[in-house]
């Protein structure tokens, strides 16, 4: 591909930034045990300050990390993606050259542009994965659809169609991005095979809502998974409220629930006739 895929170096900057932040604040939390009140309060001050560093290096590493999946979502579905069409195209040009010389041979060889072609589908799907193409061009509810439509389970999404949801594009990767680690997790760990993504307002807050019909997830899980753990970073970036917890009847439920924001529902213009004068 054109860029060797690797850690940026803001990739890497920001993760050595958040590494010594994490190390300040390990070190400031044990001062925190000293008798002396103005030392003290020195410390908890200081210790503010480290809290709010912390945040905006989680911040930023999340925008780093966004930066390098879009940079490795493009270069497979505009780099690679095109170098495997070329090789179907002459793979198929060449099977019916050897067909000619050889019938059986070129069987064989005619093969080859369908399983390229499949890993061509395969590639698409990783890029958007990586970069949610549709995000930008079309929304986050026509996102979250394209989630559904490519998840291998009963995957149902509801949202108000009578309304158009006009979300941040940084605010809409964020709840993109929960919503696709909620669906992984009830696929992967808790075996689900029926999901719904709900996106509404409820007491005029916007709240995205994820809910499956899986065994549920263990505590280990629930405290130590990585998945978790970004879900939640996520909803404290965009200052919303993450909670994981289990529905009646089994599985798990997952709910980010936002500050009330304006114009974030609007109603949908009707259509006009534009040769009606």
């Amino acid at each position: 591909m054109k860029n060797e895929i690797a850690p940026s170096p803001a990739y890497r900057k920001v993760v050595a930034a958040l590494d010594d932040c994490e190390k300040r604040y390990d070190a400031l939390i044990k001062r925190t045990g000293v008798t002396n009140e103005s030392r003290l309060a020195s410390t908890v001050a200081v210790l503010k300050g480290e809290v709010e560093q912390r945040r905006r290096l989680e911040i930023e590493l999340l925008t780093a990390v966004e930066t390098e999946r879009q940079r490795i979502g493009q270069d497979l579905h505009d780099d690679l993606c095109q170098r495997l069409g070329a090789i179907a195209l002459l793979s198929g040009s060449l099977a019916k050259e050897v067909s000619v010389l050889d019938e059986k041979l070129g069987g064989k060889v005619g093969k080859i542009p369908s399983l390229v072609t499949e890993t061509i589908g395969s590639c698409r799907n990783l890029a958007r994965g990586l970069h949610p193409i549709t995000l930008a061009s079309a929304g986050l509810p026509a996102a979250l659809a394209e989630l559904a439509a490519r998840v291998p389970v009963d995957l149902k999404f509801h949202w108000p169609h009578s309304e158009r949801i006009d979300f941040e594009p940084m605010l809409a990767l964020h709840l993109y991005r929960i919503a696709e680690e909620a669906v992984t997790n009830a696929v992967k760990h808790a075996g689900a095979k029926c999901i719904t993504i709900g996106l509404a307002i409820l007491a005029g807050r916007p709240v995205l809502e994820i809910a499956d019909d899986g065994k549920g997830i263990g505590q280990k899980l629930k405290t130590e998974g990585m998945g978790l753990r970004n879900m939640q970073y996520r909803a404290n970036v965009i200052g919303g409220e993450l909670t994981v917890e289990a529905r009646k009847g089994g599985g798990t439920c997952v709910r980010c629930s936002l500050p009330l924001r304006k114009s974030v529902l609007r109603p949908l213009k009707p259509k006009t006739d534009s040769s009606a004068k």
